[in-house]
């Protein structure tokens, strides 16, 4: 089980991974959630929407993500409407029928996808779509206005070798269950976001990750890692 991997960068001009506090919230993930990362992917192979979460369970996959590009943020105005009128302008008559809100977009970001099914047909759809670069549905990071581009890292399906060492530097986000080793030279951040949901969208339980906000791996003191190519990762 989980012997093998896919892997593919996913890049766009802006990104906007909302942190649900509020149903209005204007500030965003560094990075996507597990829970995105699965619709991302259920995008890809065409499933519908939340047809695929037993598909991702934490017994059936393994997912980790790498952060290429540094992290940069800017503020962008979002349009939002009166929905309890209607959804057209035109249905809704009373005053103030948008109001533009600031948010909190993510500018240049480009990460690396690690991704394991233990459904071999899956995996070999998922393969022949990232290798021609195709997708069932547009893949997008966050929301739709944020159209994004991917393409498989190498052109084959690459081992999951499994390791344990000290001091080892990893590529990935890392889950909170780690020992980080500080260094001078990174600056660090700490997340919590969803890991998991049920087929009612309901968050089962979520996730917390140390990441470096450059893109530079993170050494951890002792830890159990998945070697896939020349990336150590932590899958989760």
């Amino acid at each position: 089980m989980f012997k093998k991997a896919l892997v593919f960068d996913i890049w766009g001009d802006y990104a906007y991974f909302r942190k649900g506090f509020t149903a209005t919230s204007t500030l965003t993930y560094p990075f996507p959630s597990r829970t995105t990362i699965s619709g991302l992917i259920a995008a890809i192979l065409g499933y519908q929407k939340d047809s695929y979460y037993d598909l991702f369970d934490k017994d059936k996959s393994k997912i980790s993500i790498r952060i290429l590009n540094p992290l940069k943020k800017t503020r962008l105005n979002l349009n939002y409407i009166n929905t309890k009128e209607g959804y057209m302008l035109s249905d809704i008559k009373s005053l103030g029928k948008r109001v533009q809100v600031p948010a909190e977009f993510l500018k240049d970001v480009k990460y690396r996808i690690y991704v394991s099914i233990n459904d071999s047909k899956v995996m070999d759809d998922l393969f022949e779509l990232l290798n021609n670069h195709k997708a069932i549905y547009t893949p997008y990071l966050g929301i739709s206005e944020c159209l994004a581009n991917f393409k498989l890292v190498v052109d084959d399906f690459i081992s999951v070798e499994n390791k344990n060492s000290k001091d080892v530097n990893i590529h990935s986000v890392v889950p909170q269950n780690n020992k980080i080793i500080i260094e001078k030279d990174k600056k660090y951040g700490i997340i919590k976001s969803p890991g998991f949901m049920d087929e009612s969208r309901k968050v089962d339980y979520y996730l917390e990750y140390y990441y470096e906000e450059n893109g530079k791996p993170i050494k951890i003191a002792n830890a159990d890692y998945s070697q896939i190519g020349e990336d150590n990762v932590i899958f989760y």
